[in-house]
């Protein structure tokens, strides 16, 4: 009848530019298209290219953003004190309990083969792959300094994906800035995945130090200081994994550190 003759669909163009061709999705009639004679306006093509040519220029900038990214989140994991200081330790053990040296040895190069992978890509990995370099990054911190760092590890499914060093910098953090900060005191970091009926839902908690998140987070969107590693890793996991994160802190209480990250059909849920 006439009045699905006259029903709007939608047809695909292709123009060609320097970049190569562009597709631009153009609503049209019906009877437009059974006439052969579809036009469109100079104007109309010329912004669709513009449109296009800005999303573009957009995604390359958070390509190259994501790029710079990786390589610090590396570079914060490959520091020389940290490799110089774990295999000092190891060395000196390996002549009064060589199989603990040798533990220690595996563990080692177990963090330093995900470093090196998280350099190269950052291809989404099992959370199983994640938390056996956590657990390496953590055996390491433990042998220099043994009963002051306790780790529990409440997991209920390794079994979704994440960004390579999406998590362990979180653990690392409660470690370094905020049990360690405690001196001899020491203290505990908990490390918690969940699954919900639409997200992972993973936590990392200590009871250190603390600090005010807000404050730094401030002081780094005016530019009075450098992005911090958490602020890296946060860009991240927003970017790449369309997940939700939340800090919270308090001053000489602790830190928690939220990931929610959204269930997908590839992850098997």
């Amino acid at each position: 009848d006439k009045l699905s003759e006259n029903r709007t669909f939608y047809t695909i163009c292709r123009f060609f530019v320097e970049e190569g061709p562009i597709y631009c999705r153009i609503k049209v009639a019906r009877d437009v298209l059974k006439r052969g004679d579809l036009v469109m306006g100079v104007r109309n093509v010329d912004q669709e290219i513009r449109q296009q040519r800005e999303h573009l220029a957009e995604v390359l900038e958070l390509q190259e953003t994501l790029k710079r990214m990786r390589t610090k989140s590396f570079t914060s994991q490959m520091q020389p004190h940290f490799l110089y200081n774990a295999l000092s330790s190891i060395r000196e053990i390996v002549l009064t309990n060589p199989e603990y040296a040798a533990d220690l040895l595996f563990d080692f190069t177990t963090h330093l083969r995900a470093s090196i992978r998280a350099m190269a890509s950052d291809e989404e990995i099992w959370f199983s792959q994640e938390l056996e370099n956590i657990k390496a990054y953590v055996s390491i911190e433990k042998m220099r300094f043994g009963d002051r760092l306790n780790v529990v590890y409440d997991v209920e499914t390794p079994e979704f994906r994440v960004i390579p060093f999406g998590i362990q910098p979180l653990v690392e953090n409660a470690i370094r800035h905020g049990v360690y900060e405690r001196g001899a005191a020491g203290g505990t970091v908990v490390l918690k995945v969940r699954s919900t009926e639409d997200s992972w839902d993973i936590s990392v908690t200590d009871d250190g130090v603390g600090f005010d998140f807000e404050e730094i987070t401030r002081q780094v969107e005016s530019g009075e200081r450098d992005s911090t590693g958490l602020n890296n890793l946060i860009f991240r996991l927003e970017n790449m994994m369309g997940a939700y994160v939340e800090v919270q802190s308090e001053i000489g209480v602790g830190t928690t550190v939220l990931v929610r990250i959204p269930k997908r059909k590839s992850d098997g849920a």
